[in-house]
């Protein structure tokens, strides 16, 4: 199968997926397209959205895989910069047998948080509905979007106020 011009056949499609291999192999791809997907909150703050930006009106079926990669590599980097865990089952993009929006999220202390939604519902309603992944990231009440208000002040502040 082809994702962005790169065979991604060699990607393991059992079911559930391991959420950080997805992760890491979404990271290779992106890596040789220019974008530095290093697990760090800088790619976070910046690379989400060029990729978003750039690849939010492809193909229906490479926007599904384009989606439960983001999900994986949201998910993994704020892990690896929180701590945490996922819980749940992750399906990966090549073999979906369930929907991540659903079944996949992570817990970093007492916090609970699928990464899927704002990915999903960026690619469902577009940038001026949900706002950047930035904004998502630190000023999320000052969107439109679907989940205006949820996160008051931004994910960021919401999983330290959850640490602390």
């Amino acid at each position: 199968m082809i994702f962005l011009g790169e065979n991604i056949q060699e990607y393991p499609v059992t079911e559930p997926a391991d959420p950080k291999s997805c992760a890491e192999h979404f990271a290779d791809i992106m890596g040789k397209k220019g974008y530095t997907l290093d697990f760090s909150l800088k790619s976070l703050e910046t690379e989400i959205d060029r990729v978003l930006e750039k690849y939010s009106k492809i193909e229906y079926q490479e926007l599904n895989i384009l989606e439960e990669f983001l999900t994986a590599y949201v998910g993994e980097s704020l892990l690896r910069i929180f701590g945490g865990s996922w819980v749940g089952n992750f399906y990966g993009p090549l073999k979906r047998s369930g929907v991540n929006f659903y079944t996949s999220y992570m817990v970093i202390n007492d916090f609970r948080f699928n990464p899927n939604h704002f990915i999903g519902y960026y690619l469902s309603n577009g940038k001026k509905s949900e706002g950047t992944f930035y904004e998502y990231l630190y000023k999320r009440n000052q969107s439109s979007g679907i989940f205006h208000d949820f996160l008051g002040g931004g994910l960021i502040q919401k999983i330290n106020n959850n640490i602390q």
